[in-house]
């Protein structure tokens, strides 16, 4: 068996790698060499277990190897052949076990992507999230995609903008200055449909994100509220 002929399960074993759940989104952050050595084993257990197949039906199906090597008779091209199918079917049958967002989320903690499953948070259940930003400059928006299944070399993040801001240098209290969702809205309306909110996007690097968190409103203005009173001076007692 000649080299290029085992090239060909490597074909099988990256196709199994980039789309089993429970591998795919590791792969999708690994660099080139390494997906390339990856494959190359996974192509070589595909061939492992379509051989020991092939010796299966050598004993018990006998005529169907005959028929393969009728029209085949290069040596060993019923295994390659079953090691690329291999690949390409045991995805849809193990993806049916394991979830791809379950699958997803794992690898990013296991690799400490706090960002991204807060940004998987937000976009999942349609909440705003609020990154702060290196420059002091700071968003709050819809997440546009979840994150998760982002490749090593688009380490950015998207999002609709709500509003924008900026942290204070001294007591990182947020401050809003611009409001956008109504400038968005009423650019939607009047457009006459040429324009969507994702046309208004802003994309973030996820290395200039130094914070992120969940932005609900509601508890924002509680929170200034509460920290409005709690600075603000004791009424005298006249008594």
């Amino acid at each position: 068996m000649g080299l290029g002929l085992f090239l060909i399960p490597t074909i099988g074993g990256y196709w199994l790698l980039t789309h089993l759940n429970y591998t795919r989104y590791r792969a999708f952050r690994d660099s080139g060499y390494h997906i390339l050595f990856s494959s190359a084993f996974a192509g070589a257990l595909l061939f492992g277990l379509a051989h020991l197949t092939i010796l299966f039906l050598e004993h018990f199906l006998p005529q169907s190897v005959d028929l393969w090597d009728r029209y085949f008779p290069s040596a060993y091209s019923d295994t390659v052949a079953l090691s690329v199918i291999l690949g390409a079917a045991l995805p849809a049958l193990g993806n049916r076990f394991y979830d791809s967002e379950k699958a997803a989320r794992r690898i990013a903690r296991e690799n400490s992507d706090l960002v991204e499953l807060l940004l998987a948070e937000s976009w999942s259940r349609g909440e705003l999230v609020e990154v702060s930003l290196r420059n002091g400059k700071s968003y709050i928006g819809i997440a546009l995609d979840s994150g998760l299944d982002r490749q090593q070399n688009e380490p950015d993040v998207s999002l609709i903008p709500a509003a924008s801001g900026y942290r204070d240098k001294d007591t990182q209290e947020l401050k809003i200055t611009t409001h956008y969702a109504p400038v968005i809205e009423q650019s939607i309306d009047t457009s006459l449909g040429y324009m969507s909110s994702e046309d208004f996007r802003v994309v973030i690097p996820v290395a200039e994100i130094v914070s992120a968190r969940l932005f609900f409103p509601e508890a924002y203005e509680l929170f200034r509220g509460g920290i409005m009173d709690s600075t603000a001076e004791p009424e005298q007692d006249d008594t």
